[in-house]
């Protein structure tokens, strides 16, 4: 590495990126370097090393099983939204290039999920989004656990099932079709940000599927007789979007 590059600051400051990028892309000690400041104090700099991992970890599937590892530990640290997002959309390409690695360690970030704090619940709840959009097959007997959240008594767990069954549905309804029940019956939730959320939910998944739009429209105006302002505004503007499409 020349003597006046910086590397930290230029991962600090997010500047000269795409030079780091194809320096560690043909310079191995160089990628080494970057990979050390994964471990950074500064989570600028570890969110700027982890996207140039992530661009040249295609194709050096040696580098897979560490930082599988490494991005673990990342997961139940981070607390700052842009680094997770970053460590997300890393498990993303892994699930893409690596689905077998990937799929081992689906369990533990779920199980982050559920006995995790509030910091760490959020974070897996990004990572898991983000191999239901790419990967759902990799889920397993999450699929399972996804069912309970939507009769869970906590509000997180339903509102995180929402999220997760958009991300899914980004992969087609076949994975949404066994969750729609439970799905419709959330429209009666006792939490009115619930019943929005459901609201919401089922809105997306119609305007991706002409055939489950019908449904959608039906089963909302089932609902229009909801008192709270929240729940009246989603479906108002849910009708509106779903209209435009049936035009």
């Amino acid at each position: 590495m020349e003597e006046e590059f910086d590397l930290r600051e230029a991962l600090a400051t997010g500047d000269r990126l795409q030079e780091v990028i194809a320096r560690a892309t043909v310079n191995k000690e160089f990628l080494k370097e970057v990979i050390e400041l994964l471990d950074d104090d500064l989570w600028t700099v570890q969110k700027n090393a982890l996207k140039v991992v992530v661009e040249v970890l295609r194709d050096m599937p040696e580098l897979h099983d560490s930082l599988i590892t490494k991005l673990m530990v990342m997961l139940r640290k981070s607390e700052a939204v842009p680094l997770t997002q970053e460590i997300a959309r890393a498990f993303g390409v892994l699930a893409d290039v690596a689905p077998e690695k990937v799929s081992k360690v689906v369990p533990v970030i779920f199980a982050n999920y559920r006995v995790g704090d509030p910091k760490i619940k959020v974070n897996a709840t990004y990572v898991l989004e983000e191999i239901m959009r790419v990967r759902p097959s990799l889920l397993g007997n999450v699929f399972r656990d996804i069912s309970f959240m939507l009769t869970s008594k906590e509000t997180s767990d339903k509102l995180a099932a929402l999220n997760f069954i958009l991300a899914l549905s980004e992969n087609g309804m076949k994975y949404i079709t066994p969750f729609l029940p439970k799905l419709f019956a959330l429209l009666h939730d006792k939490n009115e940000l619930v019943r929005a959320s459901a609201v919401e939910t089922l809105v997306a998944l119609g305007e991706k599927n002409e055939k489950m739009r019908k449904i959608v429209m039906s089963k909302l105006g089932e609902i229009t007789d909801d008192k709270s302002e929240l729940v009246q505004k989603k479906l108002k503007e849910g009708f509106s979007r779903l209209v435009m499409l049936e035009r």
